[in-house]
């Protein structure tokens, strides 16, 4: 047990689908070899299968590298720049197969589910949770007790390459030790860790660690073009995160159910329009349906609910609501309590090691 926990809260009512989170952090992390197809975080449109493909159902197995991450993309830039304009167009093909793409991070962005006039989606963006119990860190410790890692790291005291930090509960992997066994991203049922096959190693987000150490927010929150990311500790009782998630108890862990203690939480989407009836007349019922939201985030979601249209209700009539205004972030940077969201001056080494040779 880390001695304090870092989480991010997501409020999905304001997340816009515009992929900010995702090129941001591609920017700034996903910048060494082998990343190209690689995401630390990603948008998905629900309903919908995600990224990899029904990664919900996938079990206790390590994701098709084709079949459910759609592969990594070629394109017919050549093609393209040298043949007359309009005569060909840019397509992408798998490169691990030569054959048309059929998969990939956003596939079935905006398409969502119902059928007219009660169509609906929203959009959920995904990230490694760091988990309080964190099944990819148990895993890759038996590995190594059972020989596992890479030979160097035998006999020099590493138990694992997966660790969470006591500081701040980050969970991080430790690139120089890694053996590409594949068992963390099976064991992991949010499939969040990802095979680097250039750099040998798995992996994934680390809430840019590099940048907390600093007393920065991570990237992908403080790039959030919505206001709709806040990070910070959850035992700060001042901090957004916590008042959101342990106070008024309206940000959600995802799949609850699987008992891994996610710390990445989710406002889940409340403001929603009305489906319509008979006649298309309006029924007054939200258009995504409960039973839907339940199935990702459990339970607690009817409280939930229940008490963000009570205090949207209060302020519609004019009266002071801490809630609101939480989900409202009138001060940007109070968001992110106690870390800095402007750029640094300096710039700030983080991520993971490019380059590690396979010893034999």
């Amino acid at each position: 047990m880390s001695q304090r926990q870092l989480a991010m809260v997501i409020n999905l009512d304001k997340c816009i689908g515009c992929q900010t989170c995702t090129v941001a952090c591609s920017t700034h992390r996903l910048n060494h070899p082998g990343t190209e197809m690689l995401r630390y975080i990603w948008c998905e449109t629900k309903p919908g299968e995600g990224w990899p493909k029904g990664w919900m159902e996938l079990g206790r197995k390590v994701p098709d590298r084709v079949r459910d991450y759609g592969g990594t993309w070629n394109f017919n830039w050549e093609e393209v720049y040298t043949s007359p304009v309009g005569a060909k167009y840019l397509h992408p093909v798998t490169k691990e197969t030569g054959e048309p793409v059929k998969w990939g991070p956003i596939w079935e962005e905006d398409q969502g589910g119902g059928e007219w006039p009660n169509g609906y989606f929203f959009y959920m963006p995904r990230l490694c949770n760091h988990c309080t119990d964190a099944p990819c860190i148990a895993v890759c410790q038996e590995h190594f007790a059972r020989g596992g890692g890479m030979p160097s790291s035998q006999g020099n005291g590493h138990k694992n390459s997966l660790h969470k930090r006591e500081s701040d509960g980050i969970v991080v992997i430790d690139p120089s030790s890694c053996d590409e066994c594949g068992m963390c991203a099976a064991e992991c049922p949010y499939k969040i860790p990802m095979e680097n096959i250039v750099a040998g190693t798995y992996e994934m987000c680390d809430f840019c660690a590099g940048r907390v150490e600093n007393n920065y927010a991570p990237v992908c929150a403080k790039s959030c073009p919505a206001r709709g990311m806040y990070f910070g500790y959850l035992d700060d009782k001042e901090s957004f995160v916590a008042k959101l998630v342990n106070e008024y108890k309206v940000a959600l862990p995802l799949r609850p159910d699987w008992n891994t203690g996610p710390n990445v939480y989710y406002v889940p989407p409340f403001v929603r329009p009305t489906t319509f009836g008979a006649g298309n007349k309006p029924t007054g019922q939200a258009d995504i349906p409960a039973d839907l939201l339940r199935k990702y985030f459990g339970p607690g979601l009817d409280q939930a609910m229940v008490t963000l249209k009570e205090h949207r209700a209060r302020a519609e009539r004019g009266e002071h609501s801490e809630l609101m205004d939480l989900l409202i972030i009138y001060k940007w940077s109070e968001a992110f309590t106690p870390f800095k969201v402007e750029a640094p001056v300096d710039p700030i080494e983080q991520g993971v090691e490019a380059g590690k040779v396979h010893q034999s």
